[in-house]
């Protein structure tokens, strides 16, 4: 990588940093607005007319450099990939992948695999199956013998024994 693009990444991460929340005009004041920004449109909104104290509305200044504007913070460019075929699309010097949303847990391991032969770098490679996570963590903490020994030790207690003795000593 060049040492300006590098230069132009430092930049994004610094503007990016800096760059303030743009949250719709009042969302905090009415339950029915969202927080997600649309332009103030209203004749006396104060957003709309820049007054001191209310929040940045975004503009041209904010953007990031072109020559790096949409890349991943590593300098790579993002591409989707929705099954294994779209990997033979990815070119591994200047792009990673980024498996879609969408795609199932089978598909995934099998996009996961391919790319590692591919040499192809995946941004989010993990498995949300919480069967196979949960497969993974599990570790018996008994052997069949450890149950085998329990199973005569109880044979040997006559539980109610133990019972009466509680029931007598109320």
């Amino acid at each position: 990588m060049s040492d300006r693009k590098e230069r132009l990444l430092r930049i994004k991460a610094e503007k990016n940093r800096r760059r303030p929340k743009f949250l719709r005009s009042e969302w905090h004041r009415l339950k029915r607005l969202r927080t997600s920004w649309r332009k103030p449109k209203g004749i006396d909104n104060k957003m709309r007319h820049k007054l001191k104290g209310k929040r940045k509305m975004p503009t041209t200044g904010y953007k990031n450099p072109k020559e790096v504007r949409g890349l991943h913070p590593s300098g790579f460019e993002v591409v989707r990939v929705f099954n294994p075929d779209d990997l033979e699309n990815v070119d591994p010097e200047t792009q990673i992948a980024q498996i879609a949303r969408t795609v199932g847990t089978k598909k995934r391991i099998e996009i996961i695999e391919l790319a590692e032969e591919l040499d192809i770098h995946i941004i989010n490679p993990q498995i949300r199956r919480r069967e196979q996570v949960l497969e993974e963590e599990e570790e018996v903490p008994y052997t069949e013998e450890d149950f085998a020994l329990a199973e005569e030790e109880d044979e040997d207690v006559d539980l109610s024994e133990a019972i009466d003795e509680e029931e007598s000593e109320e």
